[in-house]
């Protein structure tokens, strides 16, 4: 049913995305809200590195603080997402032909 070939085309695409997915650490991406009085960074695997919230936030309401946080981060992780098709597509883009480009 699967011959060598099939075998062979599977490996050079595993080799592919884990050699494009192996960078997503090293980037990083910035959310923010409230013009910049809650920034976050999240690196290509979604994990939190930096947190920063304003002083002049500290009188601020609790649902008011929360929802500044929930569009930071709703950025942020919009942000890794793109990013990660981005170096999907970038690692296969050697194993598969794009149609579009002329011959």
């Amino acid at each position: 049913m699967f011959g060598p070939e099939f075998l062979q085309q599977l490996s050079a695409l595993k080799g592919a995305t884990d050699s494009g997915m192996s960078r997503l650490p090293e980037l990083i991406v910035e959310g923010s809200a409230g013009n910049g009085l809650i920034r976050l960074k999240l690196d290509g695997t979604y994990s939190l590195k930096e947190l920063h919230i304003a002083t002049e936030l500290m009188h601020m309401e609790k649902a008011d603080l929360e929802d500044f946080l929930a569009v930071a981060l709703r950025n942020a992780i919009e942000q890794v997402t793109a990013l990660r098709e981005k170096e999907l597509m970038h690692s296969l883009s050697a194993l598969v032909p794009n149609p579009s480009d002329p011959e």
